[in-house]
């Protein structure tokens, strides 16, 4: 018995580690950060409850927000949208009453970006003119990570997070959008990660 319960505390700090190789917008020492909070019970299960805010001028904050429910509900991760001037953001606590069972909560404003194409002869959408210059589409996002104590509302770590990529010209921006979050999350939450497909 006290060998299987090893193997078993064992996976889960695999599993936590993430995967060798795999995709993280954190880096070494914000993982190592992340990592000296106890975010997740023995068995993997997250210790928190999520605030998350998304700033955009166009419709991407609907496939964000998607991503991360997916999320929530797979993992059983406690969510609400919020205002990006949330308490929880500038200090404080947040407006409703935090779960008691749960000693953290992760404040995570997101703002995605997205950059269309360019040519040199100062056209934009993607003109592919022989001879000029092309700049290919952009996808990306910059973001915020808080995390707080929930009994509190004391700021415990506050990590920026950005990261872009090129994108095909005419393609689905949705497609890099949810690729670039499910980055995000998996660095946040790395058993989730493990078991993604690939």
């Amino acid at each position: 018995m006290r060998r299987v319960r090893s193997m078993a505390a064992m996976l889960v700090v695999l599993a936590l580690q993430g995967c060798a190789g795999t995709a993280s917008v954190l880096s070494p020492t914000q993982q190592k950060s992340l990592q000296s909070l106890p975010l997740f019970n023995p068995d993997a299960s997250p210790r928190f409850a999520v605030d998350l805010a998304c700033i955009s001028a166009d419709a991407s904050c609907i496939t964000v927000e998607n991503a991360f429910y997916a999320w929530a509900r797979d993992r059983h991760v406690e969510l609400r949208t919020v205002e990006p001037g949330d308490t929880v953001f500038g200090g404080g606590q947040p407006a409703h009453r935090p779960n008691p069972a749960l000693p953290y909560r992760l404040a995570i404003r997101v703002a995605p970006l997205i950059i269309p194409s360019f040519d040199e002869s100062g056209g934009g959408h993607g003109d592919m003119r022989t001879g000029t210059a092309y700049t290919p589409p952009k996808v990306g996002y910059t973001a915020t990570i808080r995390v707080v104590d929930a009994a509190s509302g004391k700021l415990l770590r506050e990590l920026p997070v950005h990261d872009q990529q090129d994108a095909a010209y005419k393609s689905d921006v949705g497609k890099y959008i949810r690729a670039e979050m499910s980055v995000l999350i998996g660095s946040l939450d790395p058993a989730y990660r493990a078991v993604q497909p690939k």
